[in-house]
């Protein structure tokens, strides 16, 4: 294959896109025939280019970057509405760009019309004027940044560039004569990159004229430690590190929080070099740093200082914000140190009243909604209490009337079970972003083959991500620990042998690889890490890579696993054709892997460990470890360098389970060595936690957009947000951040729901009876025997009715209102079921017992009463008696019994006849009442995502749409 020679002109292209990035384009080729001696390039040269170029290459990225801001950009300037091919054309012509360049820009940079989904209030648009007027040093840096020492490619920077703007314009203007506070909630996925955006996002206010950002960044030391150096490395730069300090004053190095940093020491810091001397553009100040949280300094004295230059005008007028340095905090969600804060910030009230403050609450999910039940609370002199973080937050915001609050998280599910009606709460009330799934992304959808119909075809590790990446756990660590560790061994030895194919790239393809990680993730108490530890020591020993034993089964795993992913999922990438190739490279990551002796660490916060180990250090250190860990390996924290995971957590709650999985990520050069150990059970639900995630988005994406006035379609405190839960034992989030939850639709399979909560009023009773209990009585026609328990006989009379005839008496029935919010999402699911007809027919089934009280009733005959007794604190009966429903179950299971064929879509119903002693003494009929059970089809829920669905509902509303029948 020939090689493309890049034009002498390329690099000069580079700097007129990087010039144009974010203003206005104008005639390309013109200004590149000035940079190329003055001769001609044509619109086919410019059209070689682009075919030929490497993606790779710095002009391109720089081009894509370009065209993409040109593309989103609310411009004037430009026809056709935002990512249509419409406003591509105007981009064009305004480059000059015809024929085969046009042509060749078409094929390799379509416009990429899938785009964030996007929420908001109404907002004054001021900072598509703003960014064109006020200094971008910070972010063009942060932009460069990433091109050129991170590689990112332009697709990815131009989706960074798009996705942090549609936060930014929505902030109030920091130079606005008025205060107004902002709240907005953006939705990533896993390690998707969020804090790439809220660094991009924080490098754009402080160029607008944000100057207090505060980062809160979880609950664990390490997480807010690795924000901070990430926000040190990639945004604030060498200068405001040093603060005017000589890197080589021994004073200053005593306070150098990068003295020993290996990226330090190479350059690998951004510099903003002379842009600082600008008069405009402001230093940065960090008020924490890599190895310290916020604290305050000696004798209670503020970090913080703010003057003004004109001191005629306000703090946020631009002639005092262009002399104003900005305020770094990266704080986690403690505390002590959120309290510290505050009271550095409470001097300063008359400032704070003009000072522009950006709050990015990272994790949001964590710590900051506020957990109290407000409906347990409002009756009680702790009305007011909130919990202790959300809390500080709050008090941050009423401190600081211009701060804008903007919350990061990938599972929302807490923050959209906040209540929307508590002004004073975080409910993110003037816009929710979901991003779109940044390119290079490895997350659940390339673990699981979800919406893969395979119809007899056997899926491969070509065609399937589960053949290619999954490997399934069986032996448990306390009942079989022969399989456990010959299941955790094949990990180790998978971690070994793609540590090689690391280093066997970088030998022939240039690749670094910094970090090679395995992660054994089992239980989040402390002992049990200790535990696990040293069985890998103790494996890690008896592995003999070094012996004829140890290669022979390294060999055995190349050949059988390795080497058909890599073949067939190659990306690129070079792939060792025999395991011979290959050997020599096993000695370089033993080598690698052996430095300090001991191949593991345990990352917890059992204090004793840690003070007789290595730290881990992804900074300072290359890291070719197995990390042994829980919570503080989850949450936030990126494992840099993972490739093999070995996970057995059970969590019950669908946000800590999908926190948990640090797998997903960027893992440029090595996507072909992937590999997760885990149960079937614990894979599946993830599967249903991808099906859970994708629905919720889907449900936000229905509501954004604006109306024929240019006005929002729906606002962010007016979304009912639909929150899925497909298995019945794993809750979106914890049970204390979903007081303001209501369950709105729920499916029944796999056994009954009793609806017992009827009234207390006589009146009602019969009306219950009369209308809806006797007519369903009457259709139980056929006196059968269905085998019950250990061979006895269970007498029954069965009858069937249509599914619209059933919900004709069942939208008739009374209940006590408290019992009628418990049941609608039921009676909900079985009106929806029917209207697509996946519930056809019900069977309706009343058992005959023997030895009890026999009434004549008409239409009936003589029929069984049995004794209920309603109980007292509940107000409803007890509950179904499980030989009889075990016994009917069947029917809802399609399989056909006694007279009744089978039948997919039949569902039972099963009823008594009843009466409560303690309200009479010997019946009459005035006493009687009949207590409903239901059981839907399985064919009914086809889907998973067909059984729990969550929401946010005032509750008065709530009562009034159940109890209006």
């Amino acid at each position: 294959m020939q090689t493309y020679t890049a034009p002498t002109w390329t690099p000069a292209l580079r700097n007129l896109m990087t010039g144009m990035a974010g203003g206005r384009p104008f005639e390309l080729l013109p200004a590149l025939t000035g940079f190329n001696g003055g001769t001609p390039v044509s619109q086919d040269d410019f059209a070689s280019w682009i075919r030929g170029i490497s993606e790779n290459d710095a002009a391109l990225a720089q081009m894509r970057i370009a065209l993409a801001g040109w593309d989103a950009a609310e411009s004037a300037d430009l026809t056709g509405a935002p990512k249509t091919q419409q406003r591509r054309r105007a981009v064009y012509e305004k480059l000059g760009l015809t024929g085969s360049a046009l042509t060749a820009l078409d094929e390799r940079m379509p416009v990429a019309e899938e785009a964030d989904i996007v929420i908001s209030t109404d907002f004054t648009k001021w900072y598509d004027a703003a960014s064109s007027e006020r200094p971008n040093v910070y972010w063009s840096h942060y932009r460069d940044y990433l091109r050129d020492q991170k590689g990112w490619g332009g697709e990815a920077i131009a989706s960074l560039d798009e996705a942090s703007t549609q936060v930014v314009r929505r902030l109030s203007d920091p130079c606005r004569a008025d205060a107004k506070r902002t709240k907005g909630l953006v939705v990533g996925y896993v390690q998707s990159g969020k804090t790439a955006n809220f660094t991009g996002v924080t490098a754009k206010a402080i160029d607008a004229g944000y100057r207090l950002i505060i980062v809160l960044t979880g609950t664990i030391e390490i997480l807010r430690a690795q924000t901070q150096r990430r926000m040190d490395m990639e945004l604030i730069g060498v200068e405001n590190i040093l603060a005017g300090g000589d890197e080589d004053d021994p004073d200053v190095q005593k306070e150098q929080d990068y003295l020993t940093d290996e990226d330090w020491d190479q350059g690998k810091f951004v510099s903003h070099g002379a842009a600082l001397d600008q008069y405009n553009v402001p230093a940065i100040r960090r008020a924490t740093t890599l190895h310290r949280d916020y604290r305050r300094l000696p004798e209670g004295i503020s970090q913080f200082r703010f003057s003004r230059a004109d001191k005629s005008k306000p703090l946020n007028a631009p002639v005092n914000l262009q002399g104003t340095a900005a305020y770094v905090a990266i704080v986690k969600k403690e505390k002590s140190g959120l309290k510290q804060l505050i009271q550095d910030l409470k001097p300063l009230k008359d400032r704070l009243k003009e000072l522009p403050v950006l709050i990015i609450d990272d994790e949001a999910d964590v710590a900051s909604p506020d957990t109290t039940n407000r409906t347990s609370l409002k009756a009680t002199t702790n009305a007011g209490k909130r919990t202790a973080i959300n809390e500080k937050i709050r008090e941050i915001l009423a401190l600081c009337p211009r701060a804008q609050y903007v919350g990061y998280t990938a599972t929302p599910y807490a923050n959209v079970f906040v209540d929307p009606g508590d002004e004073i709460d975080l409910f993110p009330t003037d816009f929710v972003i979901s991003l779109r799934r940044p390119p290079g992304y490895m997350g659940v959808q390339e673990f699981h083959d979800v919406g893969t119909s395979w119809d007899g075809e056997r899926p491969t590790v070509e065609t399937s991500n589960e053949e290619a990446h999954i490997r399934y756990l069986e032996g448990d660590p306390e009942e079989d620990v022969p399989t456990r560790n010959r299941e955790l061994l094949e990990a180790i030895d998978a971690w070994v042998l793609s540590g090689a194919v690391k280093k066997y790239r970088e030998a022939n393809e240039g690749l670094s690889f910094k970090h090679h990680t395995m992660l054994v993730h089992e239980s989040v108490r402390t002992i049990h890490h200790a535990d696990a530890a040293e069985a890998v020591r103790s494996l890690w020993k008896q592995a003999a890579h070094s012996t004829s034993v140890g290669r022979e089964r390294l060999k055995s795993l190349f050949v059988n696993d390795f080497q058909p992913v890599m073949r067939a999922r190659p990306e690129g990438h070079l792939i060792p054709e025999t395991f011979e190739e290959l050997e020599s490279y096993i000695g370089e990551a033993l080598q690698e892997i052996r430095k300090d002796t001991d191949p593991v660490l345990v990352v917890n916060s059992d204090k004793e460990i840690q003070a007789n180990q290595k730290a881990l250090d992804f900074q300072a250190d290359k890291v070719w470890k197995i990390l042994v860990g829980g919570t503080q390996l989850s949450r936030g924290f990126t494992v840099e360098g993972l490739t093999v995971s070995y996970y057995r957590r059970k969590a019950g709650q669908a946000d800590t389970l999908m926190q948990a999985g640090r797998w997903f990520g960027f893992r440029q050069g090595y996507r072909d060595l992937v590999r997760l150990y885990i149960p079937e059970e614990l894979y599946r639900a993830f599967e249903a936690l991808l099906i859970d995630e994708e629905h919720f988005r889907a449900e936000l994406r229905k509501f954004e957009g604006l109306d024929e006035n240019d006005k929002p379609l729906m606002l962010p405190v007016n979304i009912p947000p639909k929150v899925q839960q497909s298995l019945a034992w794993l809750k979106p989030t914890a049970r204390n951040k979903m007081y303001n939850a209501v369950i709105t639709s729920e499916a029944t399979i796999g056994g009954f729901k009793d609806l017992y909560g009827i009234p207390t009023s006589p009146t009602a009773l019969r009306k219950n009876l009369t209308d809806v209990g006797l007519s369903l009585l009457q259709h139980t026609t056929t006196s059968v025997q269905i085998p019950g328990h250990r061979g006895s006989a269970l007498p029954f009379r069965l009858g069937t009715m249509s599914a619209p005839a059933l919900l004709q008496l069942l939208d008739k029935h009374i209940w006590q209102e408290k019992w009628a919010v418990s049941y609608h999402p039921t009676l909900k699911f079985l009106h929806t079921a029917t209207d697509d007809g996946r519930i056809k027919e019900w069977a309706l089934a009343w058992h005959q017992p023997d030895g009890v009280e026999h009434m004549m009733i008409e239409g009936l005959g003589t029929v069984p009463v049995v004794k209920r007794s309603r109980r007292e604190r509940r107000g409803d009966f007890p509950g179904s008696d499980r030989k009889h429903a075990n016994a009917v179950l069947p029917l809802a299971q399609g399989k056909g019994l006694a007279d009744l064929l089978p039948l997919a879509g039949r569902g039972v119903v099963m009823a008594y006849l009843a009466y409560d002693p303690a309200e009479s003494g010997e019946p009459t009929s005035d006493d009687l009442f009949v207590l409903l059970s239901v059981a839907v089809p399985n064919a009914s829920v086809r889907r998973a995502s067909d059984k729990i669905y969550w929401s946010v509902e005032a509750p008065d509303d709530r009562l009034q749409v159940l109890t209006a029948k």
